[in-house]
């Protein structure tokens, strides 16, 4: 059992979070980083029929014995029920439809829900240059996908500086004028500060935020006005269960959550 004394640190929440957005049943296009830890604890939770497919073609039929580090790492191949290319990911069920929910990471992401993974600044002169986009596009402009980032108000600009991965773009009908597949486009974003949902006109607002920070809190470190949805409320701290299989079956070598935590100044003992 993971030491309970130790309250979910703001990673912790982040994770926990992105994860209960996943539903049983679900096919979901994993993205790199956070979308790993998330789609398998949501997998080894309340979600075991849950569909996790890796861009490079693998699809898993139960919850890996190891959690990979990254989509492409050799451990998740025990766990397959196919061990297939892109053109059976990306192709025959992105393309094909039968996604309904893609996980990515972001360097950015903006008002819109646009994704930066391309570079900081002036694509041709960037101040830093990213890895791009991999699958991340055909993600954002074929399924509905949920975003989970760590919050840093440089990482929520009103405008990123280059899309990677389209969200509602400048807003209202610009996406399907754009010939994006009508019914995709961003869900969610899960960052440690909160969780935001899109209005009507493809903004972001904020849904809910992490109990021990506020409203304005949240509010400040975004790049632009956020709207608040009406209903917004703290959210739902993660459960000694949900903690315990994150800490000690998903991630019991920390390779993702005890690095966060550190960094935090949270203790790590687990």
């Amino acid at each position: 059992m993971s030491d309970q004394t130790h309250p979910a640190s703001p990673v912790e929440q982040m994770v926990v979070s992105a994860a209960r957005l996943i539903d049983d049943g679900d096919v979901c296009m994993v993205g790199t980083q956070w979308p790993i830890v998330v789609s398998v604890l949501a997998k080894s939770l309340h979600a075991p029929g849950a569909t996790l497919c890796f861009e490079g073609g693998v699809i898993l039929g139960r919850v890996p014995d190891f959690t990979p580090l990254f989509t492409a790492d050799p451990v998740i191949y025990a766990s397959s029920c196919q061990l297939g290319t892109s053109f059976d990911t990306l192709g025959m069920v992105l393309h094909g439809g039968r996604t309904n929910k893609g996980l990515l990471s972001a360097a950015s992401v903006d008002r819109y829900g646009n994704v930066n993974t391309t570079c900081i600044g002036d694509y041709n002169a960037p101040k830093i240059r990213f890895g791009g986009s991999g699958g991340a596009c055909d993600f954002g402009s074929l399924a509905k996908t949920i975003v989970i980032v760590e919050h840093d108000k440089r990482r929520f600009p009103e405008k990123v500086d280059f899309i990677t991965t389209p969200g509602y773009l400048s807003g209202g009908d610009s996406r399907v004028r754009a010939g994006l597949r009508p019914g995709t486009g961003p869900l969610a974003v899960v960052t440690t500060l909160g969780l935001f949902r899109f209005d009507e006109n493809g903004e972001m607002i904020l849904a809910g935020y992490r109990p021990d920070v506020s409203v304005e809190e949240v509010r400040a470190n975004v790049g632009w006005d956020l709207k608040v949805s009406e209903d917004v409320a703290p959210l739902e701290p993660p459960t000694g269960k949900e903690l315990d299989v994150l800490r000690t079956r998903v991630d019991p070598e920390g390779m993702y959550i005890r690095y966060a935590r550190f960094l935090e100044g949270v203790p790590i003992s687990v």
